[in-house]
C-alpha cells in the first residue's frame, strides 16, 4: 500500500507540474477553420504582436447607445491601449490599468473597467481574432473576401454570415484590426500610422 500511494503521489505531482508549466488555456482552443477568406484574416492577425504602429478608433455599442474613442500604440513588447478614460500599459516587467482623469494606476490589466463597451484591452488583435474564430464555427453561409481601405490603410476583409446577421472583419497588413461590424458592436479605424506615439504611455492626460 505504501508503494502504491507513493506511485500515485509522484504521478499527481507530475500532472500538477505539467499544468503549471504548460500553455495557458484560451477561450477558444484549436477550432479548425477551413474557409480561405477567414484563414487569411486570422493569419494577418498573427502579425500584430510584432508591429510598430499607432491606431485610433471609434467604438460604438449598438445596444445602449454607448460610444467611445480608443487608441493603441505599440513598440516591440511595450504597448499602450486607451479606451475612453482607461489606459492599459504593458511595459517591460509590468502591466498597469490607469484612469486618466485622476492619473491613478493599479497593477495588472483589468478589463472590467471597460465592460460597458463590451470589449477588452485586446480588442485590436487577439480578442477580435478569437471572435472571428468562433464565428467561423457558426458560419451559416458563404463568406466574402475582399480588400478595403480604412484611414488610408489597405486592409484584408471577410464577411461572415451567422445567425442574427453578417459580421465583417478587416485587418491591416500589419495585423491590426481596422474594422469590425456586427449586430452588437461597431469598431472603426479613424487614423493609422506606423509611427509610435510616445505620449500614449503617459498617465497625466489623454
Amino acid at each position: 500500500m505504501r508503494i502504491q500511494n507513493l506511485v500515485l503521489l509522484i504521478a499527481s505531482a507530475g500532472v500538477l507540474s505539467a499544468c503549471a508549466t504548460g500553455p495557458r488555456p484560451t477561450l477558444v482552443a484549436d477550432i479548425p477553420v477551413n474557409d480561405a477568406g477567414i484563414v487569411a484574416v486570422l493569419d494577418a492577425f498573427d502579425l500584430a504582436d510584432s508591429a510598430e504602429f499607432t491606431a485610433n478608433y471609434r467604438i460604438t455599442v449598438n445596444y445602449g447607445n454607448v460610444a467611445v474613442n480608443a487608441s493603441v500604440t505599440q513598440k516591440q513588447r511595450e504597448r499602450s491601449v486607451t479606451i475612453g478614460d482607461i489606459r492599459y500599459l504593458v511595459e517591460t516587467g509590468s502591466t498597469r490599468t490607469c484612469m486618466l482623469s485622476n492619473s491613478t494606476c493599479t497593477q495588472g490589466l483589468d478589463d472590467t473597467k471597460v465592460s460597458d463597451v463590451q470589449i477588452t484591452h485586446q480588442f485590436w488583435s487577439r480578442a477580435t481574432a478569437q471572435r472571428l474564430r468562433i464565428d467561423a464555427s457558426r458560419n451559416i453561409g458563404p463568406t466574402e473576401q475582399y480588400v478595403a481601405v480604412f484611414a488610408d490603410a489597405a486592409t484584408n476583409c471577410v464577411s461572415v454570415p451567422v445567425v442574427g446577421g453578417t459580421k465583417v472583419y478587416c485587418v491591416t497588413q500589419d495585423g491590426v484590426l481596422a474594422h469590425y461590424a456586427g449586430p452588437d458592436l461597431l469598431i472603426e479605424l479613424t487614423e493609422y500610422s506606423n509611427e509610435v506615439d510616445q505620449t500614449l504611455f503617459a498617465i497625466g492626460g489623454t
